[in-house]
């Protein structure tokens, strides 16, 4: 499975889930990882830490590309009474380069508020799925070869305008 989480970095991991693991009899120990014919490097492995299913990172895949982009013309700051409200739109595209079908978890954020007098709203996430409380949004995409997907998301942040938030 793919994941990337363009927000903090715009590259791309591959995870190897193995599950019914315990039949393989593994070792805790190093190990070293190769993935379609090419040594990625090496890793540890300790079974006693994996539940039901061993995850392994096989690290990054140059050839799934990812680029989020600040949309300026629907992103402005603007002046209501006593407050601002700062509006942001991404454009998320995702481009598999590879000759094969994936898996992509992807993964974006609004900004979450723990201050009354600053309010969120999350305004677009289209087919992502929002968990509240973490205020991450995620798209579970399947990708076919060389095929290019747009994904967004946008929110408005309202806050006294005596304030200065970091919203990027």
């Amino acid at each position: 499975e793919y994941y990337s989480a363009p927000k903090i970095d715009p590259a791309v991991f591959l995870t190897a889930s193995i599950t019914n693991w315990q039949e393989l009899n593994l070792m805790p120990g190093e190990t070293n990882l190769f993935f379609e014919g090419a040594f990625l490097g090496k890793s540890t492995i300790n079974p006693a830490n994996a539940g039901d299913t061993l995850s392994i990172s096989l690290g990054q895949d140059k050839s799934v590309i990812i680029k989020r982009k600040l949309i300026r013309e629907y992103s402005e700051k603007k002046f209501l009474g006593n407050n601002k409200v700062d509006s942001r739109f991404y454009d998320i595209t995702v481009r598999n380069n590879k000759n094969e079908k994936i898996n992509l978890v992807l993964e974006d954020q609004f900004p979450i508020s723990t201050d009354k007098e600053i309010q969120v709203d999350h305004g677009q996430y289209k087919d992502g799925k929002l968990n509240e409380s973490t205020g991450k949004v995620t798209w579970n995409l399947t990708l076919n070869p060389k095929e290019e997907v747009l994904k967004q998301i946008g929110y408005k942040v309202k806050y006294p305008k005596e304030r200065v938030l970091q919203l990027d």
